[in-house]
């Protein structure tokens, strides 16, 4: 069961929503919407930020130094403003996992899939000394660890780009 929960878990806490450069701050002053809120913030972003090649979406991960589409290219100086309508939240948006440190999202799920490989530690130790102790001390192991894990996310001030 644990190791469904986790995995599906995954699949939305480390999805990557849809992301764009944010504007600059003499510009936009508080650009944390990914959509426009109004005629003139879509006419900066449209300044600012190049469109793909279909022209649907914003470039991801690129803005213009200055408004000018001529002008060269930057990586995003000032962050990212995240498409929050289908995922909500996510914790790439809480690291900035996009763009250059998109490989650290890689090493969280390698990291994730190595808990599966306790399974074969705890089916030896199982056989052992019974499984019903032993899944009685990996229940309350898993609940501690979550128990803890809850409480550093939600109460603990910390921030991942803490160097």
């Amino acid at each position: 069961m644990s190791a469904g929960v986790v995995g599906f878990y995954y699949v939305f806490g480390a999805a990557e929503p849809d992301h764009r450069c944010r504007l600059p701050e003499s510009i936009w002053p508080d650009d944390t919407q990914y959509y426009p809120i109004n005629r003139t913030h879509e006419i900066y972003i449209n300044s600012y930020i190049p469109k793909i090649k279909d022209g649907t979406k914003w470039e991801k991960c690129v803005r213009y130094t200055t408004g000018n589409p001529k002008d060269t290219l930057v990586n995003c100086p000032n962050g990212w403003a995240y498409d929050r309508s289908i995922f909500g939240y996510t914790f790439t948006e809480e690291a900035n996992l996009v763009c250059g440190s998109e490989p650290k999202k890689s090493w969280l799920a390698t990291l994730m899939q190595c808990g599966g490989f306790s399974l074969l530690i705890i089916g030896s130790f199982a056989d052992r000394f019974g499984r019903k102790k032993l899944t009685a001390i990996v229940t309350i192991l898993l609940v501690v660890t979550c128990i803890i894990t809850q409480i550093i996310i939600q109460w603990i001030p910390m921030t991942v780009e803490t160097k």
